[in-house]
């Protein structure tokens, strides 16, 4: 919020010396806001920096200020521009300076750090430990170490995942870091699920000898690390159901009449029961109640509920399947998003049965659920639907849900409208 405020406050100041009109310098500000949310800089950090944001916070501003001032046209270059524009930028960079370091004072001297488990066995996981205890304008307080997967004869990887997620309650964890390299590859996906069902802020470092992802990342004991999070912080998050539910609410008022007309068309064509319920899993692995357009009659729950497909099923008609292929089965899951079971954007929910099968034998499967489920997501516009490869849907969504934005969203959306467009619903 201190952020947000610094930037809007020092746009508007620069735009209106700079001489642009109340609108121009409105745009500013609103405009700069909106880049900043969107690309995650007011997400809290553990490491703040003011030397790796300067680059690309000063690139940002100066970009908004150029375009916000198109529309004045040069009136609003004055003899003093450049003076005007450096001031804008420094009070920028020294204000995240003087509020980076009244955080990271606040981190040092707070009676209560957060709690952290460190996950891993072996010498860097020692190092990472050290350097937290070192490094304590991070916040975090190492109370423990949980190795996972050790013996010749290791547990289940579900009885240990379960056990770690007992420690992390039972010892009222706030922040688990996970070394990824001395943590069994076959235990990753159960470290994460059991982390994000603790409720518990979660640290992934990677392994010096990878690749570090070019954004997204921070710096941990002078190694690269991924916060695994849901879809942003919890601003985000009433920004995202915001969105939902103002948008689904007007699409859904926009488009009765085509909603009346396939309710029409299912019902001479198949008799008494509009619409389809399936029980699907939500976010946190709660279960809800689905609803689609009806495009055949199931034998029985069995069937539905166990069944992979229909494509090619003689008993669907020519209206069930032009529903299908255009995906207007779909549209009814605008109230899922209404009454908020589901989102606009985000991992196709699955029926109870095949999530269970499919985290079984899929790594990563299960850590879908840590965000909504969506009516489209990155997967589905990219073909990843009906019968295609699981574990490719899994590492998409999980992509998703890592590299959450708003703007990725309104790209998701767009590339829908256009696949249903062209004919590449189904």
């Amino acid at each position: 919020m201190c952020l947000a405020v610094l930037d809007g406050a020092a746009t508007s100041v620069a735009a209106w010396a700079l001489g642009y009109p109340a609108t121009g310098a409105a745009v500013a500000s609103a405009a700069l806001l909106s880049v900043h949310a969107t690309t995650g800089r007011y997400r809290p950090r553990r490491d703040l920096s003011v030397v790796e944001d300067a680059v690309p916070l000063s690139v940002r501003a100066l970009f908004v200020l150029v375009l916000a001032g198109i529309p004045a046209g040069p009136a609003v270059i004055g003899p003093h521009a450049l003076e005007i524009v450096l001031g804008f930028l420094a009070v920028l960079l020294l204000g995240r300076m003087a509020l980076y370091a009244l955080v990271q004072r606040y981190r040092r001297v707070r009676p209560a750090a957060r709690r952290t488990l460190v996950v891993g066995d072996g010498p860097l996981t020692l190092h990472v430990i050290e350097g937290l205890q070192h490094q304590r304008a991070l916040g975090l307080t190492v109370v423990g170490r949980y190795v996972i997967g050790d013996g010749a004869d290791p547990s289940p990887v579900g009885e240990d995942a379960l056990d770690l997620r007992n420690a992390v309650r039972a010892q009222a964890i706030d922040t688990v870091v996970v070394v990824l390299e001395e943590t069994p590859g076959r235990y990753h996906d159960a470290v994460a699920r059991a982390c994000v069902a603790g409720r518990c802020e979660t640290l992934m470092v990677l392994s010096p000898s990878g690749l570090a992802p070019a954004t997204g990342a921070g710096h941990l004991a002078g190694f690269s690390y991924i916060p695994l999070r849901g879809c942003g912080g919890a601003l985000e998050r009433l920004a995202k159901r915001a969105f939902d539910v103002v948008t689904a609410t007007a699409v859904a008022a926009l488009i009765w009449p085509l909603l009346l007309v396939c309710a029409v068309a299912v019902r001479l064509e198949g008799g008494p029961g509009v619409l389809f319920r399936q029980r699907r899993v939500g976010i946190g692995g709660e279960q809800f109640v689905l609803l689609k357009f009806r495009t055949l009659k199931p034998n029985d729950d069995l069937e539905a509920d166990t069944r992979w497909s229909v494509d090619g099923d003689l008993r669907m008609g020519p209206v069930g399947r032009f529903l299908r292929r255009t995906s207007l089965d779909e549209l009814p899951q605008l109230w899922n998003v209404v009454r908020g079971d589901m989102s606009l954007v985000g991992p196709r929910p699955e029926r109870p049965h095949f999530v269970q099968q499919f985290s079984a034998t899929h790594p990563g499967y299960g850590l879908r659920h840590r965000a909504p489920v969506g009516l489209t997501g990155w997967a589905q516009v990219h073909g990843l639907r009906g019968d295609t490869s699981i574990e490719l849907r899994a590492r998409f969504d999980n992509h998703y849900i890592d590299a959450w934005t708003f703007a990725g969203d309104l790209k998701i959306l767009m590339m829908t409208v256009r696949s249903v467009l062209t004919g590449g619903g189904r």
